[in-house]
């Protein structure tokens, strides 16, 4: 009998923890397609307009340097993957959309750069530092992250990204091999 009812107990705690887990992931999947940002000529989006590409998203912030150094090479990916079926989008968490405006002046920036601040997206998301990379797969939906910016996990970010471009056919998910934790 005690072990009946510590099964069923059992059962019950991993059927809760299961559905908290998968309302979370809805949860951000839904913030991440739905919340307003605004690019740096002021027009408003929301990432649902990149929907049907992989999407590299970067938070990060203009007196960040990890940030500094890693954006120049975001933006190399960026350019490389044009037409190719993914992205990478910038967002500033910067409470000025100015400084992250002259940043990316300075540093001739081409890929697509969105401004937040840091009570927006980042503050729902609760991303624990910058910089802070999700990869979404092509329906949006989290299938990795990198927090933080040491080579090893960038490299591995790309490899990632151009696994999945390879696999156009295979579920981006299982293509990816990534949680959506960190590894």
């Amino acid at each position: 009998m005690k072990k009946s009812i510590a099964k069923r107990s059992l059962v019950a705690a991993i059927s809760v923890l299961a559905a908290t887990g998968v309302a979370q992931a809805d949860t951000r999947s839904d913030a991440l397609s739905t919340h307003k940002l605004t690019a740096l000529d002021g027009k408003a989006t929301t990432l649902a307009a990149y929907r049907g590409e992989i999407v590299v998203l970067n938070f990060w912030a203009s007196w960040c340097a990890p940030c500094r150094r890693e954006l120049p090479l975001l933006d190399q990916w960026s350019s490389a993957w044009t037409g190719r079926g993914a992205r990478v989008v910038a967002i500033s968490i910067d409470k000025d959309a100015h400084k992250a405006k002259t940043f990316v002046d300075e540093m001739n920036l081409k890929l697509p750069v969105l401004h937040d601040g840091p009570d927006g997206l980042a503050r729902t998301l609760d991303i624990p530092s910058v910089p802070y990379t999700l990869l979404l797969d092509r329906n949006g939906n989290v299938v990795g992250e990198v927090k933080g910016s040491t080579p090893s996990e960038i490299a591995a970010l790309e490899r990632k990204v151009e696994s999945m471009l390879a696999a156009r056919g295979v579920s981006t998910a299982q293509q990816a091999g990534m949680s959506g934790g960190s590894r």
